[in-house]
């Protein structure tokens, strides 16, 4: 793991407490009842896992927030919440958990605690008063959402094997708990390099599972992501195997599969099931897939909890497919890579994002994906270029709230502003689009136009001049984009034939930009629909998939990211309707991942016809409801998310009645292809 003092650091000056999150370049500050001398204490006092600690005594303690504050007792079970109803609770152990700039919990020893001012609204801190003076440690963990160090590495496919296992350095804890995205620190850089050298605050994992795989570049990139969420070591043999310190050895692939899909397959057997163990850890959570499966199993989930990674995958391998099949959430990406050096440092970034790989010419189906990345030319109509310069900006320019967004619209129709208002959904909070910065200019920009518009921090901008071979052709004349070298602007659309516009779009990635799409021939309305999912929280690439647009396009960047956080951190729900009658309809649901919403994230939807409320974020789960077409209609007049009703996207812009929704079941029932859901309207 990464020496844990070198991810938080602890500073006192009098009655204060600063903590530092070194990766992050946050400080909080607790303040006490009065001058502290706070002491190390070992990290193993935490039920949760934490970088470091320190323990003061105080009569009182200030949380400098009192938003998403949550106290639990000792068995790790939530007994207040502040905002909440309770204002004290009796003498006890308790953590109290926030997240103001890092992950804190706050470990009250043997004391009675009581708010200060009861719970309120608002940004006032939090202040915790004790019944006298209580032993009180603070253990705080990094988000850790950047790499907290770099590996060098030679060309040389030797030197990789031996770095690979250090990436799994940046995970908290080797248990199932690791399932949970926060607990997956991203992993160190890789930078390419004349010899290895592998930082000393490096420690390579010893989970007990080694995974033999041929030394070249196309086996140890694809078996990266297993190797860094097993914690495996990785040793040269020439078949691939999967060996257990218990003795056991199997081949990594079963029956004819590749390697790739050998990988991918049990890369989500074990994040899933370790979601379902999980269970009975921190957050005893159970949710609607845990119902489904839990009781199909050969061994019960809960007992597993305390096992150790090759016992679980012992009882994992187990397990027919076909029982949890249809509950596991999709890959974000499947990623194409090039077998050669050039890859190398795009692997951390990959990992990071649980995405499976696979060798370019590799023809393994990646139907369990929603989308798909390349690291190099050409890039397929619908996919994005990876880069690590993509990875990098977005990792320095993080998801906004909708009050700090800015979006610049130039170049396009008074239709963008009804294909926005058509798609909006309204945040958590009753935030609307119109709290947003909207700079929105009609006719062709000009080439200051653009350059400034690119140049400024805008959360997104659309270039309506044409990209050409000779260059962005605006009205007073062809901009070069060799020019435009400092890019500010996070995600860039773009309108051009994709041979000519594409290479433009990289560039502006490299030069700054997080993420770009460009599209042949736009039409206002859909490029206003696709900011309107994207100002509702939605994922840059769901957005467009969304949208009433038909033509070609392809995105560059990790266009998986939703620029937009909604507010409370809450997700976008997707409500997917299938007609079985003209009367009678299904509903599947899904919620999409926000601003920690990597494989593994859980969330909850409480809507209508919800039977359960906690799913894994991406998982589309049928809901044990028949609608009437009244209720359809019902259902989308609440505007609470996204609608597909028979694979059409339902926009606001104009009711959906009970006879649209009979009309489509008519359509749908009479056609005998699935209809590819977002290309084309409901009505």
């Amino acid at each position: 793991m990464t020496k844990r003092d070198d991810l938080v650091a602890f500073e006192t000056s009098g009655e204060c407490l600063d903590v530092r999150d070194a990766v992050m370049g946050v400080t909080c500050t607790l303040t006490a009842s009065g001058p502290i001398d706070p002491v190390r204490v070992s990290t193993d006092r935490f039920l949760f896992p934490v970088d470091g600690a320190v323990a003061v005594e105080t009569d009182a303690l200030t949380l400098p927030t009192n938003a998403g504050v949550h106290v639990r007792n000792e068995a790790g079970d939530v007994v207040a919440s502040v905002p909440g109803d309770e204002s004290s609770l009796p003498v006890g152990t308790y953590y109290v958990e926030s997240t103001p700039g890092c992950k804190l919990y706050v470990k009250v020893f043997d004391a009675a605690i009581s708010f200060s001012d009861g719970p309120t609204d608002g940004p006032a801190p939090t202040t915790l008063e004790f019944d006298g003076t209580a032993r009180v440690a603070a253990g705080v963990r990094s988000l850790h959402e950047q790499p907290a160090a770099t590996i060098t590495v030679p060309d040389d496919p030797r030197a990789l094997r031996e770095a690979l296992p250090y990436l799994a350095s940046s995970v908290k804890e080797w248990s199932c708990e690791r399932s949970w995205p926060t607990l997956r620190g991203h992993p160190p850089r890789i930078e390419r390099g004349d010899e290895l050298d592998i930082p000393a605050n490096l420690s390579k994992p010893d989970t007990g599972v080694t995974l033999a795989v041929p030394e070249t570049y196309d086996a140890l990139y694809t078996v990266a992501p297993l190797a860094y969420y097993l914690g495996a070591d990785i040793v040269a043999s020439e078949t691939p195997e999967i060996r257990l310190d218990n003795g056991y050895t199997d081949t990594i692939s079963r029956k004819e599969e590749s390697l790739a899909a050998g990988v991918r397959s049990l890369l989500r057997r074990c994040l899933f099931l370790d979601s379902l163990v999980r269970v009975g850890g921190y957050y005893s959570l159970e949710r609607q897939e845990y119902e489904a499966v839990a009781g199909e199993l050969p061994f019960y989930p809960p007992e597993l909890y305390d096992s150790s990674i090759p016992e679980q995958l012992m009882e994992y391998l187990e397990v027919d497919d076909g029982v949890f099949a249809d509950y596991l959430p999709p890959y974000r990406y499947d990623v194409v890579m090039r077998p050669t050096p050039e890859d190398a440092e795009l692997v951390p970034y990959l990992l990071d994002d649980f995405a499976p790989v696979r060798i370019e010419g590799d023809e393994t189906p990646a139907d369990d994906a929603l989308y798909t990345g390349y690291s190099s030319e050409p890039i397929p109509s619908g996919a994005t270029n990876l880069s690590v310069a993509g990875f990098e900006h977005a990792l320095d320019a993080p998801p906004r709230e909708l009050d700090d967004e800015r979006v610049a619209l130039l170049g396009t129709e008074e239709a963008v502003m009804n294909g926005l208002t058509a798609a909006f959904t309204d945040h958590e909070d009753g935030s609307s689009y119109e709290r947003v910065q909207l700079d929105h200019k009609h006719g062709l920009p000009t080439t200051a136009a653009v350059r400034d518009a690119l140049g400024e921090a805008y959360g997104f901008v659309h270039v309506g001049a044409p990209v050409t071979e000779a260059g962005i052709a605006c009205a007073d004349g062809v901009l070069d984009p060799a020019t435009l070298t400092d890019i500010e602007a996070r995600t860039v659309s773009l309108t051009g034939p994709l041979a000519e516009a594409g290479p433009v779009l990289d560039s502006l990635v490299e030069r700054g930009a997080s993420r770009g799409v460009v599209a042949e021939a736009m039409p206002a309305r859909a490029l206003g629909q696709v900011v309107g999912h994207v100002l509702s929280g939605a994922p840059f690439a769901q957005s467009l998939v969304w949208a009433d647009y038909e033509g070609p396009y392809r995105f560059a960047g990790d266009v998986a990211a939703c620029p937009v956080v909604r507010s409370g951190g809450s997700t976008v729900s997707e409500h997917l309707i299938h007609s079985k009658s003209t009367d009678a309809h299904d509903l599947s649901m899904r919620a999409w991942w926000s601003l920690d919403g990597d494989n593994g994230m859980s969330a909850g939807l409480s809507l209508d016809y919800v039977v359960h409320p906690n799913r894994l974020v991406g998982t589309v789960l049928e809901q044990p409801v028949t609608l009437t077409s009244e209720e359809v209609a019902d259902l989308i007049a609440e505007r609470d998310g996204v609608y597909v009703l028979n694979g059409d996207v339902c926009q606001f812009d104009r009711e959906t009645t009970a006879d649209d929704v009979r009309r489509s079941a008519r359509r749908a029932l009479e056609e005998p292809e699935p209809i590819d859901a977002g290309r084309r309207r409901c009505e």
